[in-house]
Formats: structure tokens, sequence, C-alpha cells
């Protein structure tokens, strides 16, 4: 669920507006430096196999993206008894792209993630193996005509065009960070987030970690705002030009660089916004006419032993996992209790907590583990979606895009009948997050959200607030929308670390690496993208649930795949605050 719009742009864009991932090879992300697009390109019939005989019963909680992947690659890898449990009784988890009707299926809401970076090379992966499209066709700010309404004021930022003139300062100094790097007054130069990328791009992981280690030393406790005035406040400002306090922090709190605000996303940590540049997450970001759900779907559709993934879905929550001594057992909702030999926990961590009790006394997690699934912070998010009955800001002349620094905030046009000039149009009416989000719960229903919406859209653009309306002011059906928070199961829309939270990250993260030895083997592992790094991207817990996994093939037996995370990964730093580069270098990274 990318919150940030594309920043960058590295390959050109074709005249038709088609785009492929990448050509470059693909690279480990920086908090982990293991390269599961090399792993899956170099696996292509399975992660592993398990042992012919035995037929143990492996249960995932959840059937969202990690889950599903889940269930596909242990399927592919020999297992036979694969049962999901899905509390929400549909599939596809925050992958959940909804018509506004079954006679026109191909108009979508997107209620979660909707931008896919090429980087994302396990998406891709699997994108590739079903056959399902990307393109360029989002309509970013800047990358169409867009308006941005900041303090009562509207600019007009042309399509392809440089932001306005108020962003000179913030835009500058945010691009220098992101190109050059930063010199704190004292102590040693950050490497810039791109030369980090390029490291990682060609293998130098030595001197990638050590750099991301610098990171972690002088901003793992600070937050965004925070580190920017530590940026941009003191005697060395990237860009050569101090930013004025509070004006130009207000500015990049409203509307960022003209990408959409960044204000709410203040609190997070620092390090949650610079691992999105390393990662190339906020790069050359694409979209998927056929909604992102297309992927759940094939994934649902596999067969394997005579059932698809889908006939092997129970759609009933559970509510308590306990480890025993030959396996777990799961109680479910009906008070029903059922045994399985591996369970692969799937949900969002706010639902192992409150709904599974897997922190709970005497859980198979360690007590490390159990605070970090209990702690990690999840992000609030709302969004609303209006089918029109034209596309109207192409007959009208008027914006694809609008950012604001009010209700409304992120305004997107969004044409799913490129051939049809007569065809109906799609608008997300409002992409919000964290206290912007929470303040949407209060809007009522439907009508009452959508006009509130549009009467403080008007503030910024009269003429277009005018024509979102629905297709025959039908609110219940030709509107949709989301709030994260409210949604059974999920209590949030992903993870986003406050500062200090990484290594909460990193608990949950490596947590499958407790597999390797028996004495500390839970037979529980953890997965989902709220256990990764990068929460809100399908990455996130694509990994996660490849990690998991490599652990279910191994604990039960089998063998994994020589080129695999239990075995060629562990975690690479320290966030204790006190390393110092005479201690990493005797651990063996130069």
């Amino acid at each position: 669920m990318a919150f940030i719009p594309n920043l960058r742009r590295r390959k050109p864009i074709t005249a038709a507006g088609e785009t492929a991932p990448a050509s470059q090879p693909s690279f480990g992300y920086i908090d982990t430096l293991f390269d599961y697009g090399a792993l899956l390109a170099s696996s292509p019939d399975s992660l592993g196999k398990l042992p012919a005989a035995g037929n143990p019963t492996i249960a995932i909680i959840g059937a969202g993206m990690s889950g599903l992947v889940s269930a596909y690659e242990l399927l592919r890898a020999g297992a036979s008894n694969v049962v999901l449990y899905e509390a929400s009784g549909r599939i596809g988890g925050r992958a959940y792209s909804i018509p506004f009707t079954n006679q026109a299926p191909a108009f979508l809401a997107e209620l979660g993630a909707m931008r896919f970076p090429p980087s994302e090379y396990s998406l891709f992966h699997y994108l590739e193996r079903f056959g399902i499209q990307a393109n360029s066709s989002f309509p970013d700010p800047g990358e169409v005509l867009t308006n941005l309404g900041y303090q009562g004021q509207t600019y007009t930022w042309p399509a392809q065009g440089n932001p306005p003139d108020m962003f000179a300062t913030v835009h500058a100094g945010w691009s220098a960070f992101i190109s050059d790097g930063f010199t704190p007054s004292s102590g040693p130069a950050l490497l810039a987030p791109v030369a980090i990328t390029e490291l990682l791009r060609n293998g130098n992981l030595g001197a990638a970690r050590n750099a991301w280690q610098a990171y972690i030393d002088m901003f793992g406790n600070q937050s965004f705002y925070s580190a920017l005035q530590t940026l941009f406040s003191g005697a060395n400002p990237p860009g050569g030009k101090q930013w004025r306090n509070p004006d130009d922090y207000e500015l990049f709190g409203a509307l960022g660089v003209g990408s959409g605000g960044l204000g709410p996303m203040y609190p997070v940590a620092f390090l949650e916004i610079v691992r999105l540049m390393v990662d190339e997450l906020e790069t050359d970001q694409l979209f998927i006419p056929a909604g992102i759900e297309s992927l759940a779907d094939a994934f649902s559709a596999q067969v394997f032993g005579g059932l698809s993934i889908a006939q092997r879905v129970v759609n009933k929550p559970v509510s308590r996992v306990t480890r025993n001594g030959e396996g777990v057992m799961l109680t479910l909702a009906d008070g029903s209790v059922q045994f399985a030999d591996r369970v692969i926990v799937t949900a969002s961590t706010r639902a192992m907590q409150i709904d599974m009790a897997l922190t709970a006394p005497a859980s198979a997690l360690s007590a490390q583990q159990c605070s970090a699934v209990n702690d990690v912070h999840l992000t609030s998010s709302s969004k609303v979606f209006v089918m029109t009955q034209r596309k109207f800001w192409l007959d009208q002349n008027l914006p694809a895009n609008i950012q604001t620094d009010t209700l409304v905030r992120g305004v997107y046009c969004l044409d799913y009948a490129p051939t049809d000039p007569n065809a109906p149009g799609v608008v997300l009416l409002s992409y919000a997050w964290e206290d912007d989000a929470i303040k949407q719960l209060a809007l009522g229903s439907n009508q009452q959200r959508v006009q509130r919406l549009v009467a403080d859209l008007a503030q910024t653009n009269a003429a277009f607030a005018q024509y979102v309306v629905p297709i025959n002011n039908d609110y219940q059906t030709y509107v949709k929308t989301v709030d994260w928070d409210l949604q059974q199961g999920y209590y949030g829309a992903f993870k986003l670390n406050f500062a200090g939270g990484d290594a909460q990250s990193q608990q949950l993260f490596f947590q499958f690496q407790d597999s390797l030895q028996p004495a500390t083997d839970p037979f529980i592992y953890l997965a989902g993208d709220s256990c990764s790094f990068t929460g809100g991207w399908v990455e996130g817990a694509l990994q996660t649930g490849i990690n998991a996994v490599c652990a279910v093939i191994r604990s039960l037996g089998g063998s994994v795949v020589p080129n695999n995370p239990l075995d060629n990964m562990s975690p690479p730093y320290d966030y204790s605050g006190v390393s110092t580069s005479e201690e990493r270098e005797a651990s063996g990274w130069r």
C-alpha cells in the first residue's frame, strides 16, 4: 500500500505508456541483504522437497498474499495436507480489488495495495508466472496535470513539468539528500541512499551493510520529523539551504515535494522512509489494470492433488494457537480444536495478539518476539472511491491528480477503459493516512462522506468537485470505502515503525530461523508484511511467506534449495547503538 507516489523515474516510458519491470538484476533489500529475486529465479520447480512419507498437516492462518504464497510453495514442495484458515470470508487480504458492479467487473476500487515498484522482485516473479500485466498508467502527481491546494491557494503542476516554485527549497533539499547523502557537523558522512542501492545492486554487501549501520547509529531513535530537523536545520543541509522553520517543514508535511503530504508520517521512524529510497520502493511504481487481487485469484486457482488452494480454505477464525510436545493445537472460534504438525501465521500482528492470544503466557514465541508482536505500530489508512458517469477530467481539461492540505488529501483519477472515451471513470476521492484517516471515521454513511469530501475538495478546485458524483446518484453501488482500522482481523493498514522499532521488525522477520535447531524450533512461524521490514508492500508478505515455507520444509525433515534464507541470511545489524566500526569489522563485514 504505497503511501509515497513515484518520486523517481529510472526508465523511459513508451508512447503507449507501457513499461516492464526493470531489466537490471535483482538485489537484496538493505535490512536483510538477501536476494529473493535470485532465489526464485534459480528455483523454478520448488523451494525444496518434503519427505515422501508422513503426510503432515500444515496449517496456514490467513489467506492473504503471504498465506497464499506459503500454500502454493508448500504444495509445490510435496505437501498434500495444507489447510488455510481465513477469518474474513474472502481470499486475498489487503490485495483487495473490488468491482463496483458485477455487470462492469473491469472498473475497480483498489482498497489495499495499489502501486507496485519493479524492485518487488518476488511479486513480479509471480506476476510474470501467472501472466498478469502491469503498466505505468497510474496518475501520479506531476506525471499528469496536477493541482496542489495549500493554505487556501491552488497551484498548478503541469504534466511532466517541474513542481511549482513554492517547492524549490524542499524539493532541492530532499533530492540532494537522496542523491548526495548527508554530512553532519561532527562524525562521518552518511552515504547517499542511491549510492547504497548501487552497492546492493553490485553485490558489495559489506559496504552496504556498514553504510546502513551508520544510518542506524545516527537516526535509529529519530522520528521522520526530528531527522528532517537534523538534516535541514544544521550547518550542512543537503541542497545547501536550510529549511525555514516552521514554514518549509509545514509545506513538506502537507504536500511533500508535491507528491502528497507526509505530515501524518512525521511521528514514524525516519529509517522507515529512507529504506523505501534505498530499496527503490518509491521508484517506477506500476499499476495493475486487472487489480492486484488477480494475483490472489491466480494462486487460489492452482490445483494440487485434485484440490485448488481455494478449496483448502476454511472460513473460520482461529481464536488460539498453542504449542504442545507433538505439534500445534488450533482452537477455532466455534470451539473446535484442530491439530497441525506445523503452523504458519500470516495475520497482522494485532490479530496475532488480540484474536489468537499468540503472545499469552507460555507462548511458543520468545519474550522478545512477544513484545515485538504486541508493540509494533500499525498504520491507519482510509480510501474512498467514486465511479462517475464519465471521465470528466479528460473532456473538461481538469487535473487528473489533486493533493491538498485539507481533509480530502490525495485525489487520483483512474481510467480503466483508456480506449473508450465514453466509458465511466473512477475517482479515488480520498487517500489518507494516520490522523487524516482517523478523522474520516466520523464522516458517516457513503453519501455523507463523499459529500463532505467533495465540499472540502471544492476549496482547491470547485470545477472538478462538481463532477465527483456517483452514477445515478447511487451512493451504495458506486461508492466504495475502506477504513483499515475497522476491518476485523486487520486493526490497521500495515506495519510502520515508530523510532527505535526496527529491532522489533528484526525479531519478527528472523523468527522463522528458530527452526534451525530442534531445541528452539517453535513449530509456529510468523509471516505477513507486518512481520517484515517493508510493511504495506506485497513484497514483504511474499518474502516472509517464503521464509516460513523454508522453515516448515526443514523442520519436517525435508531439503531446501541451496540458496535459501535459512542458511544464507542472518540478522546483519546492531540496533543497540553501541556498535563501533571496529566491532563490525571484527564480525566479518568489510
